[in-house]
């Protein structure tokens, strides 16, 4: 009788240590950096209360842009409940800087937890040189160890995109990309990615000097960048920081 309780009790441990190690799979506060997987909650703790809040109900394609004491009535007006995201204006090294912060819907543990699923950095004094980003933006200085960067003609613009794709991979960047970005079960190899959009006219040779006009991060990876390939002409360069 006795062996029989201490095994018991062994099952039930080593089923509460499993259960611990499953509900913390994605525990990570964020990646690496520092802002894409933080609950709403954390991203007001980081930054504050946001200058502005945005919503978009689809496929009415109606949006607004108000203050977060509208919120309230804001949502009055929607047919339906709808995620708002969060609009921040700041000023980094004598720079104005538009951050506008998107959130997706987390199920993962049954409930509805709202996570910055992408954030877009827009240069509200004009467009800055790539080699500078990363000093007004510190969020960006994984793009400088990116083994992968890809070039892509903006479709319809006289632009490019320069996609920073960083290697770290993980059960927490895997399952943000499915749940966030792409189903497509087959991508393996989602990672911190930096959509680096460049002002129109400037040459396909990028350098260091290449002029930025906005930023996008989210995740991506080789795979799911190629799918589009075709649309974008899309092509592997070296990475002009190093």
């Amino acid at each position: 009788m006795g062996k029989k309780m201490r095994s018991m009790f062994l099952i039930v441990g080593l089923c509460s240590i499993l259960f611990s190690l499953a509900g913390s799979v994605y525990a990570s506060d964020s990646l690496d950096d520092g802002i894409l997987w933080l609950t709403k909650e954390q991203v007001r703790e980081k930054f504050g209360a946001p200058n502005y809040l945005y919503c978009e109900e689809e496929p009415y394609r109606r949006y607004r842009i108000v203050t977060p004491e509208e919120e309230e009535g804001l949502r009055k007006t929607f047919l339906y409940d709808v995620t708002v995201h969060d609009l921040y204006y700041l000023k980094r090294n004598n720079t104005n800087i538009e951050l506008r912060i998107y959130y997706g819907v987390d199920k993962s543990h049954g409930g509805t937890m709202y996570r910055v699923s992408e954030y877009h950095i827009n240069f509200m004094d004009g467009p800055v040189a790539l080699g500078k980003i990363s000093d007004l933006v510190p969020e960006c200085k994984p793009i400088h160890q990116s083994p992968k960067v890809f070039q892509e003609h903006m479709f319809n613009y006289n632009n490019y995109r320069i996609i920073f794709v960083t290697d770290k991979v993980d059960s927490l960047t895997n399952h943000f990309g499915s749940i966030f970005v792409d189903p497509d079960k087959d991508i393996k190899d989602w990672s911190l990615t930096y959509d680096v959009i460049l002002t129109e006219g400037e040459s396909e040779n990028v350098s260091s000097n290449s002029m930025v006009k906005e930023i996008v991060v989210s995740v991506d990876g080789e795979y799911r960048i190629g799918k589009t390939k075709h649309v974008f002409k899309t092509r592997l360069i070296k990475n002009p920081l190093q």
